[in-house]
């Protein structure tokens, strides 16, 4: 039977007895009725799992005995989701729940020239990014920036793959032509596209532009496409 899995970011090797968060903890007691030497199965979300034996130590306390432990392979593909926060933000949180479902491995918020809303709530979208970590039953939790300037983007050490997805008329592959081997970065215009000025830095950035289809996607459409092109949907798996 599979065990179910929690994130304790202070797991390591050397945690042979680790005190459970008050979230875990909770839905082991309160909501799976686990009792005394119950097992659950723990990640960091940097790759190491263990299996955990609960030691309750109260009523709303508990510590897992750690055994088995694994360091999981980094997956092959490394895809950094780039996108402006959106006016509407249950779009953006249904956004990165998929992606990461799908692999995504980190997300950078970019304000740019059209950008209308420029705060995320991170704390928020960190625990969205968990409970997809774990329904999903992966390893690796993704990496979420804080939101930074297209400029700082440009800035960034380039990766081995980059492309910018637009509108915009002007040269264009089709994303279904590449394929991402080891890390890569995905920019999705905001919700009113990129300029011309954007897209001619990001192309002058070694950025290649890319079309996503005949239709025009909304900017979270058009992020869960890219990704799901991008990270290879043979290894998706479902429940």
């Amino acid at each position: 039977m599979t065990l179910p899995l929690f994130y304790e970011p202070n797991l390591s090797e050397h945690a042979d007895l680790l005190q459970l968060s008050e979230d875990t903890v909770r839905h082991c007691l309160q909501v799976l009725r686990m009792r005394e030497g119950s097992s659950i199965e723990i990640t960091n979300g940097r790759g190491l799992s263990a299996t955990g034996t609960l030691v309750i130590t109260g009523k709303k306390s508990a510590q897992a005995s750690c055994t088995n432990f694994v360091q999981h392979s980094m997956p092959t593909t490394e895809l950094t989701l780039c996108l402006s926060p959106l006016k509407n933000p249950q779009r953006l949180e249904w956004l990165l729940e998929k992606a990461t479902e799908i692999g995504m491995r980190g997300f950078i918020p970019i304000i740019c020239q059209r950008t209308e809303q420029s705060k995320i709530r991170k704390e928020r979208l960190q625990g969205i990014l968990v409970a997809a970590m774990l329904q999903s039953r992966q390893y690796f939790l993704p990496e979420l920036h804080d939101p930074i300037p297209f400029h700082a983007l440009m800035a960034l050490p380039p990766q081995p793959h980059q492309w910018i997805a637009h509108c915009a008329e002007g040269e264009k592959n089709e994303l279904t032509l590449f394929r991402l081997q080891g890390k890569g970065r995905i920019l999705i215009g905001p919700e009113g596209d990129f300029t011309t000025e954007e897209i001619n830095a990001a192309i002058s950035h070694q950025y290649q532009p890319v079309s996503l289809g005949n239709t025009r996607l909304r900017s979270e459409t058009a992020g869960l496409v890219a990704v799901t092109l991008l990270v290879q949907s043979s290894n998706i798996r479902t429940p």
